[in-house]
């Protein structure tokens, strides 16, 4: 008699943990992304401010932060979320000018890599001279178009490596800022004329 008995009482809890699994999902892993993909046409560029100094005066350079996969870089540029690769600026914020860099313009033009980090949506890469006369640009290699008086991308991926170009009309002290959907940012850097083989 008392093996009917467990046995309806093991059904019964049977049951009972089988409804109970029908009542709460599975939890599911979830990724929330640092902003969302804009599309292009949506995002207004802000008023570009680049700091201002005079001829002579020191230029108040970004510092190098450490990068910490060494893989992609060793040092970048400013807070982020994206990020100018210091390796290409002599490990800091300043650009070497060769001979070799200069445009039939007159201009220079150097590879600077860029990476974003932890970032999705779009971005804009404005750039100028603070010092006195003269002109500057970035341009992200393969992605993105002129806009707004800059480079302009929509960064699809948390993580994009970025390979790119700055142009600078000769020495001097430079500015780069940097604007997305959740933030702006200003980077300053010197242009020299290269010490050593050209």
């Amino acid at each position: 008699m008392d093996m009917p008995k467990a046995l309806r009482t093991t059904a019964l809890v049977v049951l009972l943990a089988a409804a109970a699994g029908c009542d709460s999902a599975a939890p599911t892993p979830t990724s929330t992304p640092a902003s969302t993909p804009t599309s292009p046409g949506a995002f207004a560029a802000p008023p570009l401010r680049l700091p201002e100094g005079a001829s002579g005066d020191a230029c108040p350079t970004s510092e190098a932060h450490p990068w910490p996969r060494s893989d992609q870089a060793a040092r970048v540029l400013g807070p982020g979320p994206v990020y100018p690769v210091a390796d290409y600026l002599g490990g800091g914020a300043v650009l070497q000018l060769r001979d070799s860099d200069r445009q039939q313009d007159g201009t220079y033009e150097k590879k600077v890599r860029w990476i974003a980090a932890g970032y999705r949506g779009p971005v804009l890469v404005r750039a100028g001279r603070i010092d006195g006369p003269g002109s500057a640009s970035a341009t992200f290699s393969y992605t993105g178009e002129a806009r707004d008086g800059g480079h302009y991308a929509l960064l699809d991926d948390l993580d994009t490596d970025l390979p790119a170009t700055t142009t600078v009309s000769g020495p001097g002290c430079y500015a780069y800022q940097v604007d997305g959907d959740t933030f702006s940012v200003t980077i300053v850097f010197r242009a020299v004329p290269a010490t050593g083989p050209t």
